[in-house]
This record gives C-alpha cells, structure tokens and sequence, in this order.
C-alpha cells in the first residue's frame, strides 16, 4: 500500500490525544493492528500504563499473531492487559493466512505470558485449510493454560466492492502468486451470512437501502487508528488506504464528507480533540449519511439489517459482545 503512513503512537503525544476525563470513563482498551500488530511497538508497556494513570480500572486487551514483540513485554504484560492470540490453525496451517510468523516463536510467546499470569484467548478463523484442526487446537489451547478458544466463522470472502469471493490469491512480496484461501466446506464453521449476500441480487442497491444499526454505537466504541483518524469502526478506517479502494465509492465518499466538516484534521485526534470528533460534525455527518443517498456502502454492508458478517464472525467472543 504505496499511500500508507506508517505510524507509531508517541507516548508523549497521548496527553494531546487522549485527555485524562476521556479515558477516566472508558472501559476497556483495546489494541489491536487493522494494518499492524501492536506487539510490534517498541513502547506498548509504557502506553498502557499512560491509560492505567488515569483509569485504574480499565481493563485492557491486546491482539496479536503472537509471532512478534520480546518475550519479557509478554511476561510483563502479563500484569496489565489480557492478549488474544489470532493462531489461525497449527505450525503446518497457520502461516498460510498468517504470513512469515514462526510456529516455535507463537508458542514461547504465549507460553511465557500464560505462565506470568496473563489471560490468554486463542482467536482461530476457520477455512477450508484449518477446519480439520479446530478440535485438535482447543484441545492444544486448553492444555497449554488458554483461558478461552474462539472459533471465528469468517466473513473475509468479499473484495473492496462487497462482493462474494469463492478464493482469495496469496501473493508474496514480489506478487507472485503462491496459494489461495478459501471458506471452510463444513457447515458448523461457515459464517451463514455469506449465503445470505449470494442471494442479494444487487449489492450496491442493498447496502444503500437497507436500514443501518451501528454496532460501534450499540457497544459505545470508538476507532482511534495509529495515524491518529477517528472513526466509529476499523471497517470505515480501511476505506482510505490501499490501491483496491481507492477507486470505490466509500473512498470518495469518505473524501468528500470529511472535506465538508472541514477537512480530515477535523477528524484526527492529533489536531481536534476527540470528544469533539465524537460529539461533533464528523460522527454526526456518518450517522446523517444512513438516512439518505450519501450514505457509506461499508456501513449498509456491515451493520445492515439482512447481513450481518462481523456480528456471526464474532458471536462467541465475550470481548467483542
């Protein structure tokens, strides 16, 4: 993705970020790369203790493949935040989604946390490749000291214009194509909601009308991405970047309404404060848009009322309810 800033929260820019009465009424941080991995900052330790400074009771969670970050951040983690593992199958299956990460480095890593103390999850999306090792993986979770697995049935099988995918090709850095992924065949791990787009017979035409139900304004969350832009999800956050989007609608759409609430800076936490973003135009111009034609195709694709991916694909999970 040419267009991608690559960032890293600065601790010393929390406080500009983030203002002490903001946080003091948050539940729950969570961490969790829609472009990275968290374990990947240099600093997270002192991150989450900047939270913990102004809520001594948030609890915190972090997402990570497991195959990143020092052995010591996880033992010290261990202390401060819960960690779900994304462990997409075992050491001959996981790399195929979870590209370049080392079977041996998950295991230490989330051994180590596990044996400080730490609440571990272990998160398993299911395709056709894992399916046959879903039990054998509980099994190895529960052993292993896991707290939880959750099966996620995966709503991933769509492109950046909403529709239904049968495969996804798997490039290496140079593009070359190396394998394909595709929806696990047995029903108990198929996401029900992809049977339910095949029988849509205009997707565009669905996601415009459909009436909207916003998850992140049911559950009260807020998307804070590492470039600093606020969004109510990472689901709108990944129509900025990436040459597959920037020809759909939602990217000039998203373009346009920020330009109307007078510019992205009026929707980045490094230049507008948050609660205002929250409170202000910027929410208010997307939640406006589900009523009329102007309306993001993400927000009738995801939170629309016949579809539902990312509600079945996380129905097990307590973190995410």
């Amino acid at each position: 993705m040419p267009n991608l800033p690559l960032r890293k929260w600065r601790v010393n820019s929390l406080d500009k970020m983030f203002r002490p009465g903001f946080v003091s009424q948050l539940d729950m941080l969570y961490l969790c790369g829609t472009y990275g991995d968290p374990m990947t900052h240099p600093n997270i330790i002192e991150i989450i203790d900047w939270f913990k400074k102004y809520n001594k009771g948030i609890t915190v969670g972090i997402h990570t493949n497991g195959g990143v970050g020092k052995i010591e951040t996880y033992q010290e983690l261990a202390k401060r935040s819960f960690v779900s593992f994304g462990i997409d199958g075992l050491a001959d299956t996981n790399p195929l989604y979870r590209r370049h990460t080392q079977w041996p480095k998950i295991i230490e890593r989330s051994q180590a946390f596990i044996k400080a103390g730490g609440h571990a999850e272990w998160d398993f999306i299911v395709f056709e490749h894992n399916q046959h090792q879903v039990e054998q993986a509980r099994t190895l979770a529960h052993t292993m000291g896991f707290k939880k697995f959750n099966v996620k049935k995966t709503g991933r099988f769509l492109n950046r214009k909403h529709r239904v995918q049968t495969e996804l090709q798997v490039q290496d850095r140079k593009g070359r194509p190396i394998h394909k992924l595709r929806p696990p065949t047995m029903m108990q791990y198929l996401n029900k909601n992809m049977a339910k787009l095949a029988d849509i017979d205009d997707i565009d035409q669905y996601t415009m009308k459909t009436p909207v139900s916003c998850n992140a304004q049911r559950i009260r969350e807020v998307y804070v991405a590492a470039d600093g832009m606020v969004f109510p999800c990472g689901w709108l956050h990944d129509r900025l970047y990436g040459p597959e989007v920037e020809s759909t609608r939602d990217h000039v759409q998203i373009k346009k309404m920020l330009a109307d609430v007078g510019g992205w800076q009026k929707a980045n936490c490094l230049h507008t404060d948050l609660e205002q973003i929250v409170d202000g135009d910027w929410f208010g111009k997307i939640a406006q848009s589900w009523h009329t034609e102007d309306r993001l195709h993400r927000c009738g694709m995801m939170c629309g009322k016949m579809v539902n991916l990312i509600g079945e694909q996380n129905a097990d999970i307590e973190y995410k309810a």
